[in-house]
């Protein structure tokens, strides 16, 4: 009965891509891979490969460039990480209040009820209250979560500021001017964190 020859290992196969193997132990495994598929074509990649790396003419970078290079992506990585930077954080809608319907009509000439939407961002929970009147939109709310104070200000489609407060000692806020009905961004600037309401629609 005749037994399956061992293969090569791989590491041996690149010493004989490369000849770095004796005349004696180079034609031992050449027979070998004379009457083995597997090995044979192992070989004859690595011996491609050897080619490619041979005829190859690429130079190195100059070490100067490659230092110059690291230091910039290190500075880079310690800027991210530097803690006074303002980490900007956008609000997901959690709860709105205009979805639910109230078990009895409203009666004529009765000023419908503020609508209550609940935003979450990170740590943060942005609770708002947007009521319509006559005269626009009052928009307030609190800042739930590791609030200090901070300032609220509403932000119309060309950027300038509609209307602006700051946050009392309970970081609750009420917006002034009212604003009129529109599509804002709400933006509040809390201690190292900005936290946008990035489409609050403000429509009776």
């Amino acid at each position: 009965m005749k037994l399956t020859p061992r293969h090569i290992p791989f590491a041996r196969l690149a010493d004989l891509a490369e000849g770095r193997l004796s005349p004696e132990e180079a034609a031992a495994d050449r027979a070998h891979l004379a009457g083995c598929t597997g090995c044979s074509a192992q070989a004859a990649q690595l011996g491609r490969l050897a080619a490619l790396m041979r005829a190859d003419t690429s130079e190195d970078a100059p070490a100067e460039l490659v230092a110059s290079t690291v230091r910039m992506f290190r500075a880079r990585r310690a800027r991210a990480e530097e803690p006074g930077l303002l980490r900007r954080l956008v609000a997901a809608l959690t709860f709105d209040s205009s979805g639910l319907r109230p078990a009895f009509g409203v009666r004529s000439g009765q000023a419908a009820p503020a609508r209550q939407m609940l935003f979450s961002a990170g740590d943060f929970d942005v609770d708002l209250r947007l009521a319509p009147g006559g005269e626009g939109w009052t928009v307030s709310g609190q800042v739930l979560g590791p609030c200090t104070g901070g300032e609220v200000e509403l932000v119309d489609p060309e950027g300038a500021t509609a209307a602006r407060a700051t946050l009392n000692e309970l970081c609750e806020f009420t917006l002034l001017p009212p604003t009129p009905d529109g599509t804002y961004a709400l933006r509040l600037r809390l201690e190292g964190v900005e936290v946008e309401i990035p489409e609050l629609s403000l429509k009776a």
